[in-house]
């Protein structure tokens, strides 16, 4: 991007004047970023949106009159742009951002503030690099997710686990995972998801979509015992590994040390062949402890790392899947592994079985 043509163009919609201000701030530090309008109010966004040419529109969760949720669902129906949601993300907050997830919104940004510590110069490089993700996402693969309410079938206590699966997505992954896990059965193995987002997340969305799953699904916590159908979340900024603890599979977990430079501008420049993640570290040790039982499943995302994983899970006779890349939202994680092995690539609806059938 070396012209202003080729600037990288941002829609602001916030209530708060003193917010579009911090935001638009915050982006202009970036020669590579133009703000191109802002909108105080939701009907004000739809009419300005239509009118504004832009890559990226950031969206305000909360807001009086037409809330962010009810303006995504025009802006995805009338003018389809990759969306990020900004919310101070309470209790409330998160479950409609999780819902604005379903509609198409591709991420979500917590609201610039000094509270608790928050470092501004990190929350600002970090909204600037999700900026940069959003708009390489093909919105076109958008689509609003139906989910229902289901009852939970509870996982075996007793049975040692004859596989695992290791699912895998970050930048439109959310999309993904919505998809995918309530349309699974309860599987025979368990399922770890390793989600490219921070980990002070996480308990929300596995709490969201907790309602939605026929089987348990939790927030991985260290030494927790692994067991057939359930569903285990953790974040990939984590060091998580398999251990046996009185002949039964534990689930371990630590804090990795990761370069702030790293994991701010995370998607295409983080990792490499040559830097193992806390996904890579997953996949090596779950195929040392389940070998040709282990299967590895990549969502939409633009993480360039579990390459050297999936590697060591085809060296070790266990199989790879990969979702179709047309129906990602960023297909760059897939395509970057598919390169180098041997992946089979399934839409959602298969995934699902294949997954549920892995034993």
């Amino acid at each position: 991007m070396n012209g202003q043509d080729q600037r990288l163009k941002v829609f602001i919609v916030d209530d708060s004047p003193l917010m579009c201000r911090a935001m638009k701030q915050i982006l202009d530090e970036d020669p590579e970023i133009e703000v191109v309008g802002r909108a105080l109010n939701g009907q004000e966004a739809i009419k300005r949106l239509g009118e504004t040419k832009c890559d990226v529109c950031t969206l305000d969760v909360h807001m009086p009159g037409m809330n962010g949720l009810s303006v995504l669902k025009r802006i995805m129906v009338r003018n389809p742009i990759p969306t990020v949601m900004v919310s101070a993300f309470t209790a409330d907050g998160s479950r409609v951002t999780f819902e604005a997830l379903r509609y198409g919104a591709v991420d979500f940004f917590q609201k610039p503030s000094r509270n608790e510590g928050e470092n501004i110069q990190e929350q600002g490089e970090l909204l600037r690099a999700k900026i940069k993700r959003a708009a390489r996402v093909k919105v076109q693969a958008a689509r609003y997710l139906r989910l229902k309410v289901v009852e939970e079938t509870r996982s075996s206590q007793d049975e040692e686990p004859s596989g695992v699966a290791i699912i895998a997505a970050s930048t439109g992954g959310y999309a993904s995972i919505l998809s995918l896990l309530p349309a699974m059965p309860p599987p025979k193995i368990p399922v770890v998801v390793s989600l490219g987002t921070p980990s002070k997340f996480l308990k929300a969305f596995v709490d969201y979509i907790r309602p939605f799953l026929s089987f348990p699904v939790h927030l991985l916590e260290d030494g927790q015992l692994l067991l057939p159908g359930a569903a285990y979340f953790v974040s990939n900024e984590d060091a998580s590994s398999m251990d046996t603890k009185d002949g039964r599979t534990v689930l371990r977990i630590s804090k990795r040390v990761i370069p702030v430079q790293d994991e701010l501008h995370g998607g295409l420049d983080s990792h490499g062949p040559d830097k193992e993640s806390g996904l890579d570290l997953l996949m090596f040790s779950a195929s040392e402890h389940f070998g040709p039982k282990t299967l590895a499943v990549f969502l939409s995302g633009d993480r360039l790392d579990g390459l050297t994983g999936a590697q060591e899970v085809e060296r070790n006779g266990g199989m790879v899947l990969v979702q179709r890349p047309e129906t990602c939202l960023c297909p760059d994680q897939i395509n970057f592994v598919t390169e180098k092995v041997q992946a089979t690539k399934l839409s959602i609806p298969e995934l699902a079985k294949q997954i549920g059938a892995w034993s």
